[in-house]
């Protein structure tokens, strides 16, 4: 090593500027503003298979065609991929969703890069750990349904175990939930 290379200032893969991580309470609003955006996507396609029905039944003068009624379910069934969808473009694009937008909040990776698309992805499968938790403690409940208290307590700890995830962000020094762990991500505040 030469002694120009010696002296040289060593380039690092954080950033120059000190992160503010975005607070609890605006994760909180954030994810309410998010869930508000969830329930328009969710009614909007909705609406509009049912409208596909109500125009199919001759606005309920007569049975509506199979054909409208798939279309409907298929709709209802697009719901849950058009959320992730919402996700992942928002991370993916511009590292924010509306709530956070709102909220002055942009999600990073954890070395101050920008998510782009593969951890908007990997973003967006930590959030999926939510639903299997749960998802875990419904199948447990069913499996003991003849005894309501094993079936209630499977699910009252698959929620708690699942609201643990969150609540991690009050006491992470810097405010990760678990799907932050998962992903490798930070939610920083933009000044």
């Amino acid at each position: 090593m030469s002694s120009a290379q010696a002296g040289a200032p060593r380039k690092s893969s954080r950033p120059a500027y000190r992160i503010s991580y975005g607070s609890f309470e605006a994760r909180v609003v954030a994810g309410a503003l998010d869930l508000l955006v969830l329930f328009i996507i969710g009614a909007l396609m909705i609406v509009i298979g049912s409208t596909v029905v109500l125009i199919s039944s001759d606005f309920e003068r007569v049975d509506p065609s199979s054909t409208a009624l798939n279309i409907f379910w298929g709709c209802v069934g697009a719901i849950a991929p058009a959320i992730l969808l919402y996700f992942f473009v928002s991370l993916a694009w511009k590292g924010q969703t509306v709530g956070a937008a709102v909220m002055a909040l942009m999600v990073i990776r954890s070395d101050g890069r920008p998510l782009g698309v593969i951890g908007a992805m990997a973003r967006v499968i930590g959030q999926l750990i939510y639903p299997l938790i749960v998802a875990i403690g419904a199948l447990i409940a069913f499996s003991v349904r003849d005894t309501t208290w094993q079936a209630g307590l499977a699910v009252g700890v698959s929620c708690l175990v699942a609201a643990v995830g969150f609540l991690m962000a009050v006491f992470d020094p810097r405010r990760r939930t678990l799907h932050d762990r998962i992903a490798g991500t930070v939610v920083v505040r933009i000044e």
